[in-house]
């Protein structure tokens, strides 16, 4: 039984996934990205956000969304970025597709092009038995992200940022991220909005180090192709206080 479910999501795989070359996708287009942390609320970004060609969004975010919310949020979802890890406790959520076309979400991406994150998607594919177009990020764009994280595994939000900065887009501008230095947004991550709750869990896990990625996030700004990069307000106090 096991030697058949793993030849038959290795084929629903292999006919299902495609690479998502990031530089390609995003090249001469206005980007927004939306992060999962708190600091998204402080500002009604929405209708700014939604004028964006592409909305990238990160793993819980369309089941954390809610018209409420669209004038802090947006409305408009284009790529999801996702981990492929559907439980509700550290992975990305559920995969819904119901809600994903609803939503308008056109591509879900794995940003982890290992061998770990291949796994990952495998047993997506075990465990789902479909054949639904997914993506997973090119191999030359997935080592760039994962330069100078020291064998750490990159966040899926710091996936998104560092693959949209390196391609030449036009216009980006980055909202809800501070690098777990405040809270996750509401129903987000409900029993992580606790900021101790969630160092602990970061720290238990030994997968990312979200500190040395705040600090790469400075020389992916610097190094950035992008002709524009706009960030909120939250963000733009949190690396001006880092440079002091």
């Amino acid at each position: 039984m096991k030697l058949k479910s793993n030849i038959y999501g290795g084929l629903r795989m292999a006919f299902s996934i495609k690479v998502f070359n990031s530089k390609k996708e995003f090249s001469g287009k206005k980007v927004a990205i939306v992060g999962a942390a708190d600091s998204v609320f402080q500002e009604c970004n929405g209708s700014l956000i939604d004028k964006y060609d592409i909305v990238v969004r990160v793993n819980k975010s369309p089941h954390a969304w809610s018209k409420e919310d669209a004038k802090f949020v947006g409305s408009k979802f284009t790529f999801l970025y996702h981990s492929f890890y559907e439980n509700e406790l550290s992975g990305g959520g559920k995969i819904d597709w119901g809600r994903y076309n609803n939503l308008g979400i056109r591509k879900v991406v794995n940003p982890n092009c290992t061998r770990k994150g291949l796994l990952a998607h495998f047993n997506y594919y075990k465990r789902n038995k479909h054949k639904k177009r997914t993506y997973i990020l090119d191999r030359v764009s997935y080592e760039e992200v994962a330069t100078g994280l020291n064998n750490y595994i990159p966040t899926i939000g710091f996936s998104a940022l560092s693959s949209v900065l390196q391609a030449q887009c036009q216009e980006v501008f980055i909202t809800g991220f501070t690098f777990f230095k405040t809270p996750y947004a509401n129903n987000y991550r409900p029993h992580l909005e606790k900021m101790e709750d969630n160092k602990t869990h970061i720290r238990k896990q030994g997968l990312h180090d979200p500190e040395l990625e705040f600090q790469l996030f400075t020389e992916v700004l610097n190094h950035s192709p992008c002709k524009k990069i706009l960030m909120d307000q939250p963000l733009t106090k949190l690396m001006e206080a880092a440079s002091l």
